[in-house]
C-alpha cells in the first residue's frame, strides 16, 4: 500500500477565516458535526482510497490521505489539491483535477463517507460553496511558437524550436505533464543510434523493416498503410533523435529485450523521461503551463494560424504566435470520435488505457482550421483485459489467463488462437473479428482458477453452469454454435493439433470438468492511429493538399502514415519524438 504523509491543512482554515466569508454551510451556533476523527473509503481509478478526516463541531479540521493504489505522477495533483480545496471551501462542491478525475472523485467519496459518519449533511456540503460563476480575466501574450501538449511529441517540438532560436511556450490541459508518455514504459526505437556503437546488435533500418512488415501483415488487412516513403524518412531518424535528446541531458540505456530491434530506455520509465525533458526545457527558458487547455486556433483573414486561445481556471489567454504545433495526442478517450473515425475499434468494445487527456482536442481545432483527417483510423493495441466488473469485485481476477482456454465471440464461434503469438496479437484478433463481447471458457480442472471464478460467479460477473448449453444461455449466445465450437475444440485438443488457428500444443488442453465458467475479456488500446494529413515537416494540409500557414501537427496527431491495422510494441515514442523534433524546427523557421 502506498502511504502518504498527513496533509495537515488546518492553517488554511486560519487564512480562510481572515477573508470575512462564512465557511460553514449553515449559520448560527448549531453543531454541524460530531467532533472526532473518522476513516472513510472511496473508489479511485485503481482501487480504494482511504482517508482520515478530523472534525470540530463546526468545521472540517484536517484531511489525511491514508492509503491508495493510484498511479504515481498522474494522481499526485488530485491527492494534493482535493483535500486543500475541501478544507479551504469547507465544501464538497469542488472541481476535480483534470487528468485525475477518477482519483479526485474517489477522494471526495471517501471524505463524504467521513462526513456522513460524523453526522454532517453531505448533500448540503455539496452545494454549500458559492455557486456564482467567476468571470475569467482575459489576457494576451506574444511568443514565436506555441506548442499544445506536453507529451514526448510536444516536448521534442518545444526543445527543437528553442534550439532553432524561437521563443516557445508549451500549454498542457492536464494538471501534470506527459500525457500518454507519462504512463508508458519510456522506450524509443533507436535505429543507428550511438547507444549501439560498442555492441554487436544489429540496429539497422533494413533489419527493423523486416520485423515491422511482419507485424503489419498480421491483421491480414490492406489499409494502404504504412506510407513506405514517410515511414523510412522518420524511422531512419529515430536514432538521431535519441542521440539529440541524450546530448540535451535525457538519460538512456540500450535495451534489446523486445526482439530484433533496438530501443533506448529511460530507467525511470515514461514519467521519468517526461520529467527530464520538462526540466531541460524550463532550464532553457521554455515556459510550460499546466491546467491550460487549448480551446481554438486564432486564424487571420488570409487563413493563416496565428495563435491559440486557451483557458485556465481563472483566465482566457490568447497566445499570439507565428506558429502553432499541435501535439495533443489521439482520440482514444473520446468515445464519440472513436465511433466516427474508427468504427471497427468501437464495435469490438475496445477499452482505452491511454491518458485521460486523449480526447481529440487537437483534431477538433485542426479541422476547424481546414485540416483533412485520414479516411480511416485504427488503434495502437495494448493487450487484453479481463472484464472490469469482475476485476473490481475479485482482486485475483488479474491472474486469469486465456492461453489454455476456449475463446468465442458473441456468436458462440471460435475466432482465433487463444495463445497469442505476440503481446497484442489477441487484441488485434478481437478487433478484426468485431463480434463483441468475447468470452473465454474455463472448466474446473484447476482448483485455484476455479476458486477465483466462483467468487466472480457469486458477484454476478462470471457465468457459471453445469453444461455448455446452460452456459450459452447465461452468456446469451447461440447454444448450438457454442456447443459445436466447444466439441471441435476438445476434439482438436485430444488430437494435439489445432487445425483451425494453429494454437501451440502445450496450450491445447481438453476442457471437460464441470462446472464451466465464461469470462469476458476486452481488447485494450493505448492510443489511436490517424489524425490529420501533414507534410514531411509536419505542416498541416488542407483540402487541396496545400499547407495551412502557421499550423503543424506531430505524434498521434498525424501517425496513420506508419501503421497498417496493427502495432509494434514500444515503437510509438521514437516516432513521435522524431516527428515532434522535425515539426518544432520547421515551426521555428517559419
Amino acid at each position: 500500500m502506498k502511504k502518504l504523509i498527513c496533509l495537515c491543512l488546518a492553517s488554511l482554515l486560519c487564512l480562510a477565516g481572515c477573508s470575512g466569508s462564512p465557511k460553514s454551510p449553515t449559520s448560527g451556533g448549531n453543531s454541524l458535526f460530531k467532533a472526532g476523527t473518522y476513516t472513510g473509503t472511496g473508489k479511485g481509478n485503481n482501487d480504494s482510497i482511504t482517508v482520515e478526516v478530523t472534525f470540530t463541531d463546526t468545521e472540517i479540521a484536517s484531511i489525511t490521505i491514508k492509503e491508495h493504489q493510484e498511479t504515481a505522477g498522474i494522481s499526485d495533483p488530485a491527492i494534493e489539491k482535493i483535500p486543500q480545496s475541501v478544507m479551504s471551501s469547507q465544501s464538497l462542491a469542488v472541481d476535480t483535477v483534470a487528468g485525475a478525475t477518477k482519483s479526485s472523485k474517489g477522494i471526495l467519496e471517501a471524505i463524504e463517507d467521513c462526513v456522513v459518519q460524523a453526522g454532517g449533511d453531505a448533500e448540503q456540503l455539496k452545494t454549500a460553496a458559492n455557486q456564482t460563476a467567476k468571470t475569467k480575466t482575459e489576457e494576451s501574450r506574444d511568443t514565436d511558437v506555441i506548442v499544445v501538449g506536453s507529451g514526448i511529441t510536444g516536448m521534442s517540438a518545444a526543445l527543437s524550436a528553442k534550439e532553432a532560436g524561437a521563443d516557445v511556450v508549451v500549454i498542457e490541459k492536464q494538471a501534470v505533464t506527459g500525457g500518454t508518455t507519462a504512463i508508458a514504459g519510456g522506450y524509443l526505437i533507436s535505429i543507428d543510434s550511438k547507444l549501439y556503437d560498442d555492441t554487436d546488435f544489429d540496429d539497422s533500418l533494413d533489419t527493423f523493416r523486416k520485423y515491422w512488415d511482419e507485424r503489419m501483415s498480421y491483421s491480414g488487412q490492406q489499409s494502404g498503410y504504412p506510407d513506405e516513403t514517410r515511414w523510412e524518412e522518420i524511422v531512419s531518424k529515430t536514432g538521431e533523435t535519441v542521440d539529440w535528446l541524450q546530448e540535451k541531458g535525457v538519460t538512456w540505456e540500450a535495451f534489446t529485450g523486445f526482439g530484433p530491434y533496438p530501443t533506448a530506455h529511460n530507467p525511470l520509465g515514461g514519467r521519468g523521461l517526461i520529467d527530464e525533458m520538462v526540466k531541460i526545457a524550463e532550464n532553457q527558458g521554455i515556459e510550460v503551463i499546466t491546467e491550460c487547455k487549448g480551446e481554438k486556433l486564432v486564424i487571420d483573414d488570409q487563413g493563416a494560424v496565428v495563435g491559440v486561445v486557451a483557458e485556465t481556471a481563472d483566465k482566457v489567454i490568447t497566445f499570439n504566435a507565428s506558429s502553432v504545433v499541435l501535439a495533443t495526442g489521439g482520440i482514444s478517450a473520446n468515445g464519440e470520435m472513436v465511433k466516427q473515425y474508427s468504427p471497427k475499434v468501437a464495435q469490438a468494445q475496445t477499452i482505452s488505457v491511454a491518458a485521460a487527456g486523449s480526447t481529440g482536442d487537437g483534431m477538433t481545432m485542426a479541422l476547424e482550421a481546414g485540416a483533412v483527417p485520414f479516411e480511416n483510423f485504427f488503434t495502437s493495441i495494448c493487450a487484453t483485459t479481463v472484464d472490469p466488473r469482475l476485476a473490481s469485485q475479485v482482486e485475483e481476477a488479474a491472474k486469469l489467463t486465456t492461453n489454455k482456454q476456449l475463446g468465442v465471440n458473441a456468436k458462440g464461434e471460435r475466432f482465433a488462437s487463444e495463445s497469442a503469438v505476440y503481446y497484442d496479437a489477441l487484441g488485434s484478433d478481437m478487433i478484426q473479428d468485431g463480434n463483441a463481447p468475447f468470452y473465454y471458457i474455463y472448466d474446473s480442472s484447476d482448483a485455484d482458477t476455479a476458486a477465483i471464478l466462483e467468487k466472480g460467479a457469486a458477484a454476478g460477473a462470471v457465468v457459471k453452469a453445469d453444461t455448455i448449453e446452460a452456459l450459452a444461455e447465461g452468456m446469451k449466445v447461440d447454444a448450438a454454435a457454442l456447443k459445436a465450437s466447444f466439441d471441435r475444440y476438445n476434439q482438436q485438443a485430444e488430437a494435439g493439433k489445432d487445425e483451425d488457428f494453429g494454437k501451440s500444443p502445450e496450450n491445447l488442453v481438453v476442457l471437460d470438468q464441470a462446472p464451466y465458467y465464461a469470462v469476458i475479456f476486452y481488447p485494450t488500446t493505448f492510443g489511436s492511429q490517424g489524425g490529420v494529413l501533414t507534410s514531411e515537416t509536419g505542416q498541416v494540409l488542407n483540402q487541396t493538399g496545400e499547407a495551412i500557414p502557421g499550423l503543424f501537427a506531430a505524434g498521434e496527431m498525424s501517425n496513420r502514415y506508419f501503421y497498417n491495422e496493427n502495432y509494434v510494441l514500444a515503437a510509438s515514442l521514437g516516432l513521435y519524438a522524431t516527428t515532434g523534433r522535425i515539426a518544432g524546427a520547421a515551426a521555428a523557421a517559419k
